[in-house]
């Protein structure tokens, strides 16, 4: 048993030492979906995201990367004034599609899992989303992309998460949360 144990951490320690480290910084916009009652509508907030990542190789051209970052969501449209903070959690399977040094391609999936900091409508009636029980703090959503690297230095990233729970509070309404990313990253 001790031997297995000392295998296991043995190669944990050699996958280590080819993971990649990554920080991205990048645009979002998000549309909310919203409907009750057989109407539906659809809001579009613009935001920036910051976040780490750890690419971790597991088999051939598979790899994981559990990452955490920051994202802030905000509008000043049609006399609504919107401001959101959240804190995500991705954990994104990856797929190396070609390994070149110039220019590596690959394609990533999985969910993403969200808490809300702060969500707060500044409009003509203020008031604090998550205090006013009006929406959750948690989401999750499943979402997937493409990302290339650039001469083993610099990351592109391209991706869409669709929203997997509602994130209304109250009776009868629905609400999800899609997101689509372009971000670029720095490796380390």
């Amino acid at each position: 048993m001790k031997k297995v144990f000392l295998l296991a951490v043995a190669l944990m320690i050699s996958a280590m030492a080819y993971a990649q480290f990554s920080v991205q910084v990048g645009y979002q916009m998000n549309s909310l979906k919203t409907g009750m009652e057989g109407l539906r509508a659809t809001q579009y907030y613009n935001g920036v995201a910051a976040s780490v990542d750890y690419n971790i190789p597991l088999v051939g051209s598979l790899s994981v990367a559990p990452g955490l970052g920051v994202d802030f969501l905000f509008t000043n449209k049609y006399g609504v004034k919107y401001r959101e903070l959240d804190l995500f959690a991705p954990i994104d399977f990856n797929l190396c599609l070609s390994d070149r040094r110039d220019a590596r391609l690959s394609l990533f999936a999985g969910p993403t899992f969200y808490y809300g900091l702060f969500s707060k409508d500044i409009s003509t009636n203020p008031h604090h989303n998550y205090y006013d029980t009006e929406s959750k703090r948690f989401d999750m959503s499943l979402g997937g992309g493409i990302w290339c690297d650039i001469k083993e230095s610099f990351r592109v990233k391209l991706g869409y998460k669709f929203g997997l729970l509602n994130c209304s509070k109250e009776a009868g309404v629905t609400e999800r949360s899609n997101t689509l990313t372009l971000a670029i990253g720095y490796i380390f």
